[in-house]
């Protein structure tokens, strides 16, 4: 009995051909605006308007918002980063106070906690 190689993903698709269309600049924002505030992606939006039944389930897309905040806490934990390695020397004697390290740290763990809120995650 011969072993098969398992095909990749992008071959076993079913989805092959593109079906492409013109559009005017300020079309194709409208489209790409009514995806967003649809949670989809463009292609998902298209489908889901031209035909009376996908056969595909939609892609969600994360909205702007939600993004841009998971953009900000990864932001938010490199500088979190920095300030506890600045405590870290500090111990060591460095000439910054250790006092406004450890307020700059629990101030950058009040807003990582308002962030994941935000998200609607739990804050460990």
């Amino acid at each position: 009995m011969a072993f098969r190689k398992k095909k990749s993903g992008s071959e076993t698709r079913k989805r092959a051909p593109i079906i492409g269309f013109r559009a005017t600049d300020e079309e194709r924002a409208q489209i790409e605006a009514a995806a967003n505030r649809a949670g989809l992606t463009v292609g998902s939006y298209v489908r889901s308007r031209a035909l009376t039944k996908p056969t595909t389930r939609a892609v969600r897309k994360a909205p702007v918002e939600t993004a841009e905040l998971a953009r900000l806490l990864g932001q938010l934990g490199l500088a979190g980063g920095t300030i506890q390695q600045l405590a870290a020397t500090s111990a060591q004697g460095s000439p910054i106070e250790s006092s406004l390290l450890d307020e700059a740290l629990n101030e950058f763990r009040l807003a990582a906690r308002a962030i994941l809120q935000t998200l609607g995650k739990r804050p460990t």
